[in-house]
């Protein structure tokens, strides 16, 4: 059961108030259609922004939206992924008005005939949350937003209402975690029923300002003065301090273990290959498959014991697992990590893969002549074989493990003419579930939540928010955080794991930071924070504005397919990469409004 029930309700902008409030079933289908703004998280497309929109998967169908922001062809005429006015994106509706249909229902509910006062206290932490929510998917996207907290008349003709300015980031910041607090105390720890699952709770709430307060501290917005210096609105005011508070990580100190703990009293844990109640037949009861298993299912099995909040309307054709699946008359085996990606998993050991002695690294790009796959796809940690599939490795759907053939004119490769196939020849399979079926005949998918936040982001969070703030005085504590996550995978600890390479126990804060922020990205791949990751860490030139390279999809045979070859030129400007531009149509209605900068 999920609650694609009101997450997929039209929000009912036509119908009079009276009638939306004449009583409980109304007025609970009105709180039903205020999780329908938000945005379509399991969208290979156009409803998922980060999906397909950096370097760790590459979508063959290059007109899309994602494709299109890759490649650098955002603008301020018609952007892409608006958000701000609901165009360029799934949903089709401004965040705004979301914001503003959550202010209607709190304006309303007490009229209501039939509420109790608990039953009325939760659904306005709902709604609270979301109109936070909201406001949060803004300011990660624009930076400064400006700050609706009532239910603006429409009549008016003048004034702030109508047109308000942008107001300073942290100013917003702190008004969403007083939204956030407000909505965590009016709302149970649990979901009580089975047909709410996907609806918000204490804990999703507090999981989510932890988030926030993490991206607060983060590089891009805690003394930007490189980038924001004169960024200012028509008052002059400030909308970035560009002078770095160390005290903001510590707030994200604070927010995260709360939530860690909230989330743990309440039964959250990280999932565990115990856990796994699926067919054995598929796999083999070695390490790394165990590993694989147990790190694949955290992301595909429905609501399970690691997930705090999931984004719950199934998905439909074209979507993440139609589009990853190997090639048949009813999937289309389109979306292809990068050899960057594929390079930032660990070797079996633990370690980057220029770091294990044991692994031999110059020798990556050869052919195994036993495996007849390329050396980078051997003795690798257990989430690269959960993650992705390559030429001649396996690939878990269709209740099997099924072997992948990706040169050209083979059964999941290239042809003359064809539209589906991977440009990189890999496969993303982490994604779908073992268990969907997608071949000639049928097309039965089995359907689990999208993750939106998960126990094992907290905990590297938490880690990385230990690290900026205390460096070495906290290290065992950030070491525990991630030992806890690759553990669960069948990885050493970080100490066992560098002790290979001659590393002593102790590392530096800029040598845990790199550690943190590769196991954050390798755990956390294809869930769509790597996107947000790169740009709060300020490495959008770095990592986002480089060839994108993979195998040579056009190879016919084991010598020309095994060739590292660039596929698309990424391309990322700086500043303007950062925050999404507002359109220039906006800036003309609203003339209190100013344009980010770089655009």
């Amino acid at each position: 059961m999920s609650c694609k029930k009101y997450l997929d309700i039209v929000p009912p902008n036509t119908a009079t108030i009276n009638t939306a409030f004449q009583n409980y079933n109304t007025a609970l289908r009105f709180l039903y259609s205020l999780y329908a703004y938000m945005p379509t998280e399991n969208d290979a497309s156009y409803g998922n922004i980060s999906a397909c929109a950096t370097d760790q998967a590459i979508t063959v169908w290059q007109g899309n939206t994602i494709s299109r922001l890759l490649r650098g062809e955002q603008n301020s005429s018609n952007p892409l992924f608006n958000y701000w006015e609901g165009k360029n994106s799934l949903p089709g509706i401004s965040l705004f008005e979301g914001i503003r249909q959550c202010y209607i229902f709190l304006d309303n509910i007490d009229k209501v005939p039939g509420v109790t006062a608990d039953i009325a206290k939760r659904w306005k932490g709902e709604a609270t949350f979301l109109a936070a929510y909201y406001h949060y998917i803004l300011l990660r996207q624009y930076g400064p937003i400006p700050l609706i907290d009532h239910q603006i008349d429409f009549s008016a003709t003048s004034g702030t209402d109508i047109f308000p300015f942008r107001q300073p980031y942290d100013a917003c910041v702190n008004y969403i975690v007083q939204k956030y607090d407000e909505a965590a105390a009016m709302l149970p720890s649990t979901i009580p029923a089975q047909n709410e699952l996907g609806r918000v709770t204490s804990v999703s709430v507090k999981a989510m300002k932890a988030r926030l307060l993490l991206t607060a501290a983060s590089p891009l917005f805690n003394g930007n003065n490189e980038y924001y210096s004169s960024f200012k609105d028509r008052n002059g005011q400030p909308l970035m301090n560009v002078a770095y508070d160390k005290e903001k990580w510590k707030r994200a100190i604070d927010a995260i273990k709360d939530a860690i703990d909230v989330a743990t009293q309440n039964g959250k844990r990280l999932y565990q290959f115990a856990d796994y109640k699926g067919p054995t037949g598929i796999f083999e009861k070695t390490r790394r498959d165990t590993g694989m298993i147990a790190y694949r299912f955290t992301m595909v099995d429905p609501w399970n014991v690691e997930l705090i909040w999931g984004y719950s309307v199934p998905e439909g054709w074209y979507q993440w697992q139609q589009n990853c699946a190997p090639l048949s008359g009813n999937s289309y085996n389109g979306i292809g990590p990068s050899m960057r990606t594929v390079e930032t998993f660990y070797t079996e050991n633990g370690l980057p893969i220029d770091k294990d002695p044991t692994w031999a690294y110059g020798k990556r790009y050869e052919v195994d002549p036993d495996a007849h796959t390329m050396n980078v796809n051997l003795h690798r940690e257990p989430r690269y074989y959960a993650s992705v599939a390559y030429d001649n490795g396996k690939y878990l759907v269709n209740g099997e493990a099924e072997t992948m053939h990706f040169k050209a004119g083979e059964a999941h490769g290239w042809r003359s003419g064809a539209t589906n196939y991977s440009l990189t020849g890999f496969l993303v399979q982490k994604v779908v579930h073992p268990q969907t079926v997608a071949d000639d005949n049928n097309f039965t998918i089995v359907h689990y939540p999208w993750p939106i936040i998960r126990l094992a982001e907290l905990y590297l969070s938490y880690a990385e928010a230990l690290n900026e703030y205390y460096g070495a005085a906290q290290q065992q504590t950030v070491l525990d955080n991630l030992n806890m996550i690759r553990q669960r995978s069948m990885l050493p600890t970080v100490q066992a794991s560098w002790a290979i390479a001659g590393h002593g126990p102790v590392f530096t804060q800029d040598e845990m930071r790199d550690i943190i922020r590769r196991e954050r990205t390798i755990e956390l791949v294809f869930e769509g924070q790597y996107f947000w990751d790169v740009r709060r860490w300020k490495q959008g030139d770095k990592y986002l504005n480089q060839t994108i390279y993979g195998m040579n999809f056009q190879g016919t045979d084991e010598n020309t397919f095994n060739q590292v070859t660039p596929v698309i030129n990424q391309v990322f400007r700086t500043p303007a990469g950062y925050l999404f531009p507002i359109s220039v149509q906006e800036l003309s209605k609203n003339t209190n409004l100013v344009q980010n900068p770089g655009w």
